[in-house]
């Protein structure tokens, strides 16, 4: 997935495209029923020839929910109601059973930074339709980039500590924390956890990311993108999100070398199919 546009006006984060006739959701979509869309996804992904990345994002693209509980499990699509997480939702569609869905396809299309069936941006945020495809930016710069810009200012004090004669430690992500929100990232969890209402398990060092809670992290993270555009002036603002943005790139180059060492090392095993679906609870949007 590339950079994203630059946003040198803070008010540009979260502006989706312009073309609104592109969007299919619509008042009559978002009534549509859960289970309808998934019998249809099932049928779609299941014809000859048909690509089921198409028909996952077609579906996406309609699903009415903005959060849902699935076998215990919470998946939360529109972070704060603004923010949506597209692969959260694609990973509840593709634990489906019955999905003509390869495992190592699936797992390629949820750690793959790049997107679904060779789609370009534009492309993708086409055919979500105009307000996912805003939400989507909201996530892009207020997840993505965030912990780009955490791992870029981390890696900044780990420098400056080397600079100075010392060696690495484990405060460096605290210190990211401060520079970033100017609180302690203990107190900044506190905080988080108090006005939410979210909980997540913790440990005395490291990121929240880090510790098992990824989805429980990447609202934290939106939590945090919020609270660094109140506190920072605009030129803060717009620098440190140019930051973020080439951290995320430098990861996606990385990546890129990754995958082309993973594809030269031989092909990866199916393990068989994903657990079958049980019970669902779900809130619209």
């Amino acid at each position: 997935m590339s950079a994203g546009p630059d946003p040198m006006d803070p008010a540009e984060l979260g502006r989706a495209p312009t073309d609104e006739s592109a969007g299919p959701i619509t008042a009559e979509d978002a009534a549509t029923d859960p289970d309808t869309l998934l019998e249809q996804f099932r049928l779609n992904a299941s014809r000859p020839g048909a690509d089921w990345r198409l028909a996952l994002i077609q579906t996406m693209a309609l699903w009415p929910l903005s959060e849902e509980e699935l076998d215990g499990r919470r998946f939360v699509y529109l972070i704060a109601g603004e923010a949506f997480d597209w692969r959260s939702l694609a990973e509840r569609l593709l634990a489906e059973p019955d999905l003509p869905v390869p495992d190592h396809e699936r797992e390629l299309l949820l750690t793959d930074p790049q997107l679904p069936a060779g789609l370009d941006e534009e492309e993708f945020r086409r055919r979500l339709g105009f307000d996912k495809a805003r939400a989507l930016m909201n996530y892009f710069y207020g997840v993505t980039v965030e912990q780009a810009l955490l791992l870029a200012v981390e890696e900044e004090v780990r420098k400056r500590r080397y600079a100075r004669g010392f060696s690495p430690s484990d405060d460096s992500a605290g210190n990211a924390y401060d520079i970033l929100y100017s609180a302690r990232l203990d107190d900044l969890m506190t905080d988080f956890e108090a006005e939410t209402g979210e909980t997540f398990g913790r440990r005395v060092t490291g990121a929240p990311r880090t510790q098992g809670n990824l989805r429980a992290a990447d609202r934290f993270t939106y939590w945090l993108f919020k609270r660094r555009f109140k506190i920072a002036d605009p030129a803060r603002i717009a620098s440190d999100t140019r930051k973020g943005l080439e951290q995320l790139e430098r990861m996606r180059l990385a990546h890129t070398r990754l995958r082309v060492a993973a594809r030269a090392a031989g092909p990866v095993v199916d393990e068989g199919p994903a657990p079958k679906r049980r019970r669902r609870t779900g809130a619209r949007r």
